[in-house]
């Protein structure tokens, strides 16, 4: 059974809301998708409904490597209150939600967005912001007793905006008139904040369950740093209960999502992919997949180099089981990772490592598929399949230009490169060239007369193998060689053969 269908299963729920959140501070990773599509594959195993709430009314907390100097002063200030760093969005946390909300819709993501800035202003918070402060108290008791450390004895459950230097969390609270609490900033400002508006917001530990409460979410996934011992789930769980009368949601935790060698991604650090940078390089249904493949508690070590070719591989690999109606969780896994539903007919697809020679060889994308339909990779040219090709072989494009190794890269040269290639080489490919008459075009033919050869000349295989790089790349190293000559038109690569034996 697949793990979304699981967690599904556990919801005290006909309908459930399944909630996510994000917070906006910079671009938004690889990682952070993780959450989100835990929660959609929950959604759609529930039939339910699908919300992410974007913390938008966090304050900056420092002045990131991607911020000019300008943004030092707007440290302290909630997201929602800083100016687009490109100037065309309304404010900064827009900026950054903007292209991760339209790489959810490419993904297929159902869901409604609530910003929580919104929500403080429409006065969603006003109730439960009332209860934490009457109660404060108990809810800095319930902190305490879970997290183990003591709070100031001026410590307050709301963070007040100053009206004057716009900070959030420089204030210290002097007193409660409702709806107003009363403050003194650091800036020298004495003011008040009105609970009903947005002049203020919750700490983060009632902020959280605040909204359980006030959304009613029934199953919200969220990062195994929550749910550290004495973290906000510890303290979140109980004030929903002790405070609020009512019932934590349904709870799923994930792993991080770590970029192989490099450690969890972090805008901070420059440690990540972007979302839409995924989607330029995997088809969404891949990326999909990538989630879909791992329990939520599972570690995922994300390699954008060569790691990208084994994803698409598995991928490819679960479609073949799907529609030869194998293991079903493996099928179930590929419904989940699906934009929409599942095509009627099996795709033909050209495997992406194949595309990886085929768009260096060729410029011209028709002639890549009357290769793939030459060669069998293809059965019949059907225009869904054909769309599926393009859209592959320009996520392999950027893929190839922003994360490929080195080792993967070549050009084939158009005339033959400079080289010098010694008597035992000439031997050996003059034989080869003589072996092609009438042997078929086939890459494991290909790849078997390179050996059959080399045994017959006397020369070293490894060195067979590299006078066929040299001609055609003009280097040491290439591709399997029976598959890339295959990919390459028959009378080109005689015609090399023979410039090169005759040179």
């Amino acid at each position: 059974m697949h793990w979304a269908d699981v967690e599904a299963e556990k919801i005290d729920s006909k309908k459930p809301l399944i909630a996510t959140g994000e917070a906006p501070s910079g671009p938004i990773h690889l990682g952070h998708i993780r959450e989100v599509l835990t929660g959609e594959a929950i959604s759609r195993a529930s039939d339910g409904d699908l919300i992410l709430i974007v913390d938008s009314f966090d304050p900056l907390r420092r002045s990131y490597p991607f911020l000019d100097d300008s943004y030092v002063d707007q440290i302290g200030k909630p997201l929602s209150e800083i100016p687009c760093i490109c100037g065309e969005h309304d404010n900064y946390a827009e900026h950054f939600m903007e292209p991760f909300l339209e790489s959810l819709d490419e993904l297929g993501v159902d869901l409604k967005v609530k910003y929580a800035h919104e929500m403080y202003a429409k006065g969603d918070y006003e109730d439960a912001t009332r209860r934490m402060i009457e109660n404060r108290d108990k809810v800095a008791k319930i902190i305490e007793e879970e997290t183990g450390r003591e709070l100031d004895d001026d410590w307050f459950p709301y963070n007040p905006i100053c009206s004057r230097c716009g900070e959030i969390g420089n204030t210290a609270v002097t007193g409660f008139d409702d709806p107003y609490v009363i403050y003194d900033c650091g800036c020298g400002y004495a003011g008040k904040a009105d609970i009903r508006k947005a002049e203020g917001k919750l700490a983060w530990r009632g902020d959280w369950p605040a909204r359980w409460w006030i959304l009613g979410i029934d199953c919200e996934p969220f990062g195994k740093d929550h749910f550290a011992s004495g973290g906000s789930w510890d303290t979140g769980k109980r004030i929903i209960k002790e405070i609020l009368g009512s019932e934590p949601p349904h709870h799923v935790v994930y792993e991080w999502i770590q970029l192989k060698g490099e450690g969890p991604m972090s805008s901070s650090t420059g440690v990540a992919i972007k979302t839409e940078d995924m989607l330029k390089m995997v088809c969404p249904e891949v990326l999909r997949f990538l989630i879909m493949n791992s329990k939520p508690k599972t570690h995922i070590d994300f390699d954008p180099g060569l790691g990208i070719l084994d994803l698409v591989d598995e991928y490819d690999h679960t479609e073949d089981i799907y529609f030869e109606g194998g293991d079903e969780d493996r099928s179930r896994t590929y419904e989940l990772s699906q934009v929409e539903k599942v095509p009627e007919k099996k795709p033909q697809r050209i495997p992406y490592r194949h595309l990886v020679n085929l768009v260096q060889i060729y410029e011209d994308r028709d002639a890549i598929w009357d290769v793939a339909l030459n060669t069998g990779q293809i059965q019949e040219d059907r225009k869904e399949d054909h769309e599926r090709f393009e859209e592959r072989a320009d996520k392999v494009k950027f893929w190839l230009e922003n994360h490929a190794p080195d080792m993967v890269k070549f050009s084939l040269k158009k005339e033959l490169p400079p080289v010098d290639l010694d008597e035992d080489e000439k031997t050996f490919l003059e034989s080869y060239l003589k072996s092609l008459e009438g042997c078929g075009w086939k890459g494991e033919d290909l790849h078997r007369l390179v050996h059959e050869n080399a045994d017959e000349t006397g020369i070293n295989k490894g060195k067979a193998f590299r006078s066929f790089y040299k001609i055609l790349l003009g280097k040491d190293k290439g591709p399997r060689l029976g598959r890339f000559l295959s990919q390459l038109e028959e009378e080109f690569v005689k015609q090399r053969i023979s410039e090169a034996v005759s040179s």
